[in-house]
């Protein structure tokens, strides 16, 4: 029974040392290995070895592909199956195909530049097979060994893009799972979760959650946006200190954000809203913004005369305050009048 392969000892450096040794001449070997990154897992342009070389990068690119067309004869060609099969076999899983950061950091365990990763690189090229895609304002560089296999995943994301800009909020992967069943697509997780990794427009944020990546939920900006995360995340209004510590504890940037800066961005963003002493929330939870009279005012507005419990009750779902500052607040007959009916209306209404 053969020995099975496993992709995180096998040697890719080893297979392709062996068969570049082989090629015409010295100079061709040594080309392709400075252009695939053989020795130290860094790629050179067909222009720096040109340059290293004295000729023009159009005869390196003819060099590289006269290596290829030697490769790729039968008899050497047969060298690389068990590098195509592990490739195959992780692609397969992967729905077809894999973002290029993502087979070269699985396939050799290596996630920053290598030899192992160079000979990988190499070995994708040189597969008939293999496909790679370049990157686009949509998706990152990704390899294929279908050619229907791009056409599925776009039309899967595209269908998730538009979802989430009709949802208009973060959602979980089990939410995405279950909307990709509902428009008729049955993909397994694994091959989801690859699709996700390929695109430029969803991405997932630091709780786990999916969004467009445009959207400050997934893609913070600055203190405010990592604030709006933590609102978001928490669902109950905060202490501008408590801000702080969640945006440190989940590490939503590299700088310690500071309680003070916090309090200074939440109160000029329109987004949050000052519902009691340190204490803020989001506007779009309902809370108004404004002083406590601002609130009371816009309370009777929408409402007519009220008495002082209804008033109060209102404007305690909206304000973090206590009961005396309210009725302080009603005292103002500059703004507020009682009537005869013991309700509270606008001075001058």
């Amino acid at each position: 029974m053969a020995k099975s392969l496993s992709s995180s000892k096998f040697n890719y450096s080893q297979l392709v040392d062996k068969a570049v040794r082989e090629l015409p001449n010295q100079r061709t070997s040594e080309i392709i290995s400075l252009r695939y990154g053989l020795k130290n897992g860094q790629r050179e342009t067909l222009e720096s070895i040109g340059q290293k070389y004295g000729i023009t990068r159009e005869r390196v690119r003819q060099v590289e592909e006269a290596a290829f067309s030697d490769l790729r004869k039968p008899d050497k060609l047969s060298l690389f199956k068990p590098a195509f099969q592990l490739i195959d076999n992780f692609l397969n899983q992967e729905g077809r195909l894999a973002r290029e950061e993502r087979i070269l950091d699985s396939l050799t365990g290596q996630e920053d530049p290598h030899p192992e990763r160079g000979a990988l690189f190499f070995v994708l090229t040189l597969g008939k097979p293999y496909q790679r895609f370049v990157e686009s304002d949509k998706f990152f560089s990704f390899w294929a060994n279908s050619t229907d296999a791009f056409n599925k995943a776009q039309g899967v994301i595209n269908k998730l893009v538009k979802d989430l800009k009709e949802k208009k909020e973060v959602v979980s992967l089990d939410y995405i799972s279950k909307r990709i069943k509902e428009m008729g697509f049955s993909l397994p997780q694994r091959v989801l979760v690859s699709y996700l990794d390929t695109t430029k427009q969803i991405n997932q944020n630091c709780f786990n959650q999916f969004g467009l990546v445009k959207w400050p939920e997934i893609n913070p900006r600055g203190v405010k946006d990592k604030a709006y995360i933590v609102f978001k995340k928490q669902n109950q209004p905060l202490h501008f200190k408590r801000v702080a510590e969640l945006i440190n504890q989940t590490n939503l940037g590299n700088n310690l954000s500071q309680a003070q800066t916090v309090h200074n961005e939440l109160i000029k963003d329109d987004r949050f809203i000052l519902v009691g002493r340190g204490t803020y929330a989001l506007s779009e939870w309902g809370y108004q913004p404004g002083t406590v009279k601002d609130v009371i005012i816009q309370t009777i507005k929408e409402n007519g005369p009220l008495t002082k419990e209804e008033i109060l009750n209102k404007v305690l779902e909206s304000r973090l305050v206590k009961k005396n500052t309210v009725l302080i607040n009603l005292q103002n007959k500059n703004y507020f009048a009682k009537g005869e009916d013991n309700k509270y209306k606008l001075a001058n209404f």
